[in-house]
């Protein structure tokens, strides 16, 4: 067998590899010997194939999908089939899958490879979304955190742990200005620690480092006198755990 690309929109006519016969592709069954061509067969898109993935027809899109009908309902804003237990709540952007997948660079649009929405907005296959969160927690386009604040909010809370038991020592202080690639608020004279900055409006360590203010013993000095205050955040929360 050979494999090459091809158009099967443009597909006028197929020949039935048991008798030979040639014959129109509108057909999922021979006209001379009864043959049938696949479990699946779509008229609109010249496609054979099993039920194992259930493929349908999806009018909007244009083009078959795999998933099951059942399983999937048309968004017109998106132009995309989203999965239905996140329809509800997933967010509308115009074009959003008009684009190619920033790890693969496959077109979205019209992949059979499911797609999953980060909460940035941008799109991305789902296979690539688990192998990228392996390695990085933000989205390749934006920088943002690729997962949602409620399912980092243990990590962000062990880094925060991690950072406190383990000081910075006086020669490699540093106070530095940042802003949170997710929230894009800036904050001044922050504490440097190499196992990130924390943002005071978020919570999230997905800051980046504007300007390096001071160094070594002249920032370590610093910050024994600008004691950082607990954030409200904290404080609300460990209140809360304690009632």
């Amino acid at each position: 067998d050979t494999f090459h690309p091809i158009d099967r929109f443009a597909i006028r006519e197929v020949i039935c590899r048991l008798c030979f016969t040639r014959q129109s592709a509108k057909t999922n069954n021979c006209v001379n010997c009864g043959t049938q061509f696949g479990e699946y067969h779509c008229g609109i898109c010249n496609l054979w194939m099993g039920l194992a993935d259930s493929p349908y027809h999806c009018e909007e899109c244009g083009f078959c999908r795999v998933g099951g009908r059942e399983n999937f309902q048309h968004c017109d804003a998106c132009g995309m089939c989203i999965d239905k237990s996140l329809f509800d709540s997933h967010n509308c952007k115009s074009g959003k899958y008009q684009s190619n997948c920033p790890v693969c660079q496959e077109d979205l649009f019209s992949s059979r490879s499911a797609s999953h929405e980060m909460p940035c907005g941008h799109a991305i296959h789902w296979e690539c979304f688990q192998q990228l969160v392996s390695h990085d927690s933000r989205c390749p386009v934006c920088k943002k955190t690729a997962e949602t604040r409620e399912r980092m909010l243990g990590t962000w809370e062990a880094m925060a742990t991690g950072i406190a038991l383990q000081p910075v020592p006086p020669e490699l202080a540093r106070v530095v200005n940042i802003t949170c690639n997710d929230c894009e608020e800036s904050a001044e004279k922050r504490a440097w620690h190499f196992l990130g900055i924390q943002c005071r409006e978020c919570s999230s360590f997905n800051t980046a480092v504007d300007e390096i203010v001071l160094a070594g013993e002249e920032a370590y000095e610093y910050l024994e006198i600008h004691k950082p205050e607990e954030s409200p955040r904290r404080r609300s929360s460990r209140r809360s755990s304690v009632m």
